[in-house]
């Protein structure tokens, strides 16, 4: 039994249309521009995460550069 684009398409409109139904006016959806996330990282860690980028990138330098045996 193959169930085609359409079908699919029908149910997934029908569900959001019954979820909407369900939404009373009172609970809105919480909207992603109140609420805001901060990362504070320390000095030892930044200098920690930048050398080993810095490190990364000169291991990858010398192995291009490197010739092959």
């Amino acid at each position: 039994m193959t169930i085609s684009d359409y079908q699919i398409s029908a149910v997934i409109r029908t569900y959001m249309k019954h979820m909407k139904m369900k939404l009373k006016p009172k609970e809105k959806v919480p909207t992603h521009e109140a609420s805001e996330d901060r990362v504070i990282i320390s000095e030892e860690a930044m200098k920690k995460v930048l050398f080993e980028r810095i490190g990364d990138k000169m291991v990858e330098m010398v192995r291009k550069h490197e010739p092959e045996k």
